[in-house]
């Protein structure tokens, strides 16, 4: 699974309300009938971060390595002039030239 931080486009240090503020946003841009992958993604960050309970949860169990868009989003968030495509940097991390 994607960073729920970087879906939902809060800081780690974001309360309850900024969660459920982010995801009603989330949704408003990217509503179930024109982007389902998107809303299920925004869907499942929201559920695992809803409450800080279950923030900290999250931090404390949560063991996958983060993923090559991860990385990305961390590096040259969206809007940065001269971010490589998706494809490009994951080439990248597998070594092709």
């Amino acid at each position: 699974m994607r960073d729920p931080y970087l879906i939902l486009a809060i800081d780690e240090a974001a309360d309850d309300a900024a969660v459920e503020a982010a995801y009603l946003q989330g949704i408003k841009r990217c509503p179930p009938e024109r982007d389902p992958e998107r809303f299920e993604a925004l869907r499942r960050a929201y559920e695992a971060l809803r409450t800080h309970r279950d923030r900290i949860a999250y931090e404390l169990f949560h063991t996958d390595p983060p993923e090559p868009a991860d990385i990305l989003d961390k590096a040259a968030p969206l809007g940065a002039p001269g971010r490589p495509d998706a494809t490009l940097f994951a080439a990248l991390l597998r070594g092709d030239p």
